[in-house]
């Protein structure tokens, strides 16, 4: 009796797919071993012998173990990787290696997925299609993960046109690098090279920081009571009171704008050179309409915030300096007015002698990646105000 032929041809495919399918199985029990491992040692020797398990799979399991590799913890994630690692060398001592590339390329262009599996699929790519970081890296401007290293492409093939002498190709090229940028060291760098082509950007407008305040200070705060000791303005900040100040003198509200390109205050200089001190900076600020933005703020030592009368962020971290966007959190502009109270404490005098004793803080508002955001200065003249 002869087997028809369709059955003989299909017969293979099946057992082909079976066995895909059978393996795509197999690797769940594994994975979800390696998930429930942490720190201290929990779980590792039954996430140890996961891995063995999953080492001993073929390169078809990759896509799935990348997705795995999508976790916050950390110690699972190590397992994966070394799951990846050994894979990854098995294959590549084959005659013909056989990635997943689409899935791959898949994966390394979703944001969705985290930066480190993304990042080890690029270098992966690197091996496989020595062309690909470049075409992609400069289509990455607006990813979180990779802006940076777009940014830095940009602005070299910027610098490539300008020796050129092509100074009209190189500015579009700087103002493209200057409105990703979200690192402070790239936005200075593009905002200088946009100015050796004669265009004048202004980084104070482009990264939303605050600049226009009323200041007051410094209040009377031994060793480090200040954070949690409330002072008059956050009952009241009435820009026409004065208050007794720390050595005994009446203290009043001035005016003071900062001229520091990324818009940090130095109260050493603004309000005076003083320790274990608080002060205060009062502004308002205008919105278009109601919106969800971002407070990203720093200081040194540290602050708290009032935006419309409610406490909005608050860390008493001491000795912890002033850089870009050290805190983050989530706040809502009213339309119109906006009224922005800011505390800042000054702790005691470093306990080696050679370190200066900084005052300053920085403050800035975006949307959630950092970019701009409609705004407006709106600092009245001194009035009083009844809220903080």
């Amino acid at each position: 009796m002869s087997v028809p032929t369709r059955s003989i041809l299909c017969g293979p495919l099946l057992a082909i797919c079976l066995t895909v399918s059978t393996a795509a199985e197999d690797i769940e029990g594994p994975l979800q071993q390696i998930a429930k491992c942490g720190p201290n040692g929990t779980g590792s020797a039954a996430a140890r012998q996961a891995a063995q398990e999953l080492s001993s799979s073929g390169i078809e399991i990759l896509p799935r173990l990348l997705e795995a590799m999508n976790t916050d913890n950390v110690v699972a994630a190590n397992w994966y990787r070394s799951v990846y690692e050994q894979l990854v060398r098995r294959e590549f001592q084959k005659t013909n290696p056989e990635f997943p590339r689409r899935q791959l390329r898949e994966f390394v262009e979703s944001s969705v997925h985290r930066g480190r599996p993304r990042r080890l699929v690029l270098s992966l790519l690197d091996r496989l299609e020595p062309q690909f970081r470049e075409s992609f890296i400069a289509t990455q401007l607006a990813d979180n993960e990779f802006r940076q290293d777009a940014v830095a492409a940009v602005l070299k093939k910027g610098d490539a046109l300008k020796q050129a002498g092509d100074t009209a190709a190189a500015a579009k090229q700087y103002q493209r690098a200057f409105q990703a940028a979200r690192d402070s060291a790239q936005i200075q760098s593009a905002a200088a090279k946009l100015k050796s082509v004669g265009h004048q950007v202004s980084i104070v407008d482009h990264m939303g920081f605050v600049i226009d305040w009323y200041l007051l200070g410094p209040f009377d705060a031994p060793e480090k009571t200040g954070f949690d000791t409330p002072f008059p303005p956050e009952k009241q900040a009435d820009l026409r009171a004065t208050y007794t100040g720390k050595t005994g003198d009446a203290i009043a509200w001035k005016r003071y704008s900062t001229e520091d390109a990324m818009g940090q205050l130095n109260l050493v200089s603004a309000i005076a050179p003083v320790k274990e001190a608080v002060g205060y900076a009062y502004t308002e600020i205008n919105s278009p309409s109601e919106q969800p933005v971002q407070l990203r703020c720093g200081a040194d030592d540290n602050l708290s915030v009032w935006i419309n009368g409610e406490k909005v962020f608050a860390r008493k971290q001491w000795l912890n300096g002033t850089r870009l966007d050290r805190f983050t959190a989530p706040v809502v502009l009213r339309s119109g007015k906006n009224k922005i109270l800011v505390k800042i404490c000054q702790g005691p005098q470093h306990k080696n002698p050679a370190v200066p004793n900084n005052w300053s803080f920085q403050l800035r508002l975006c949307d959630e990646t950092g970019g701009p955001i409609d705004i407006r200065s709106a600092l009245p003249d001194r009035e009083p105000e009844s809220n903080p």
